[in-house]
């Protein structure tokens, strides 16, 4: 699903700005940094918000990590302006400023939970450590009788073993919407949804569909599967249960993955249409972070529409999948590897099975097997991209490491010669190379929804 409930953007969780709540609460799980948009309901815009925060680093810079932290502490100081202010922090979680929290400073909030009881804290780290960046997340709003409200934050990294940040509100939290009995639960029947809101449009027009895709009661919003329109640019046109974020950009939103899924819908729908899979909070689940697949695709030159819906890994890697991978291993592990990478090469031996096929790669990112491409067997793949621009060949080494893991990316389906979401379950062997399987995601019956 799209810009359905506030929009989580860098790090799942980031509610780190619990911290720039000025109370001694957490926030909560953190939601998709909701896109540029003036909101009245708080005094400060994001772009003064990342000034301030480079403003108060710069300020360390000049005068010093005590100098700095003493001022950003004083309720009174330079760095306490309207709705904004200055927290800083180790990466060990423990508080080194807060203007509001004086009794935090010294405290180490790192396993401290959000609203929803799940910890956060570590992912606001994270954040940081990684150098910049927003997070956005729930927390519960002093001036507003301690309403839980969507509030943006920006955290940067301010030396080797601290950073600091601050964050504005952006008013209430969505509705939380539950599943309907007579939501789609499959990939066919989410195709299906979208195409027959596509007829619609097409038959009605542009302002008559988008009237009923914004309508949170109609015939497009089943429970917590509902049709969303977006233009090629990334502006929201009809959000049922988000109608303050028409007209924002969601170009900039990331998943808890750091992927830019909205991005991926455009490109997609600007080639026909097709599927997506990304990380993203569930209202419905106290904003757990969960597997969302959604199908979408083009209405007209100038607008798309989508839907989605929320799964399990343990749904998209299905049973024939994950016993072709299982008799890979287990036969790899029997004969050895020299004999297993011959039969996983041979495109008419016992590893091609009703349109799978085994594959295998060293750690160093080479190929060691792949039947219906000899010509790429030994040639390393490791900066290998997809069509929004992932190298999943450093997750799938990075998941087979681990032990097992399931990899989403997008690859040439052979059969259709069109580029489509494909779903890959990989093991390790034995500490040097892993093996996989992988399906392309296509319309079909198997119930999806978890």
């Amino acid at each position: 699903m799209k810009p359905g409930f506030a929009f989580i953007s860098l790090f799942v969780v980031l509610a780190l700005l619990l911290i720039a709540a000025g109370c001694t609460q957490t926030s909560s799980t953190p939601v998709p940094v909701t896109p540029e948009k003036t909101v009245t309901t708080n005094a400060s815009t994001n772009e003064t918000m990342v000034a301030f925060v480079d403003e108060a680093k710069a300020y360390a810079e000049t005068h010093g990590k005590e100098a700095a932290l003493a001022e950003f502490s004083n309720k009174n100081g330079s760095f306490v302006r309207g709705d904004l202010y200055i927290y800083a922090y180790d990466f060990n979680g423990t508080t080194l400023a807060h203007p509001y929290s004086p009794e935090k400073i010294g405290v180490s909030r790192v396993d401290e939970p959000d609203v929803y009881g799940h910890p956060f804290f570590r992912g606001v780290m994270d954040v940081a450590r990684n150098g910049s960046g927003y997070v956005w997340f729930y927390y519960v709003n002093p001036l507003h009788n301690n309403a839980v409200e969507k509030k943006l934050g920006y955290v940067t990294r301010a030396g080797d073993d601290w950073w600091l940040g601050s964050g504005v509100y952006y008013g209430p939290a969505e509705p939380v919407v539950a599943s309907a009995p007579n939501a789609p639960s499959t990939s066919r029947e989410i195709k299906d949804f979208v195409d027959n809101a596509a007829v619609y449009a097409r038959q009605h027009g542009r302002e008559a569909a988008l009237a009923a895709f914004s309508n949170a009661t109609g015939p497009f919003a089943a429970g917590d599967v509902y049709i969303y329109a977006l233009d090629y640019a990334g502006n929201a046109l009809a959000l049922p249960h988000q109608p303050d974020l028409v007209g924002t950009n969601f170009l900039s939103l990331k998943d808890a993955s750091g992927n830019y899924y909205t991005k991926t819908e455009i490109t997609l729908a600007q080639t026909g249409g097709g599927y997506l899979l990304y990380r993203y909070p569930n209202p419905a689940e106290n904003y757990t972070v969960r597997y969302k697949l959604s199908y979408v695709r083009p209405v007209d030159d100038t607008y798309w529409i989508g839907a989605g819906i929320y799964t399990r890994e343990d749904l998209l890697i299905d049973r024939d999948l994950r016993q072709l991978v299982t008799d890979a291993k287990t036969y790899a592990k029997t004969y050895g590897k020299e004999k297993a990478l011959a039969a996983f090469n041979d495109p008419n031996g016992s590893f091609v099975r009703d349109g799978l096929y085994i594959f295998a790669d060293d750690y160093n990112g080479t190929a060691l097997a792949w039947p219906s491409r000899p010509d790429q067997v030994g040639v390393n793949r490791i900066n290998e991209t997809d069509l929004d621009g992932t190298y999943y060949m450093q997750t799938m080494l990075d998941s087979a490491r681990n032990g097992t893991g399931m990899v989403e990316y997008y690859g040439v389906n052979p059969a259709t010669n069109t580029t489509q979401l494909k779903i890959s379950y990989v093991t390790d062997v034995d500490g040097t190379w892993l093996l996989g399987a992988g399906r392309y995601l296509e319309p079909s019956s198997a119930n999806l929804r978890g």
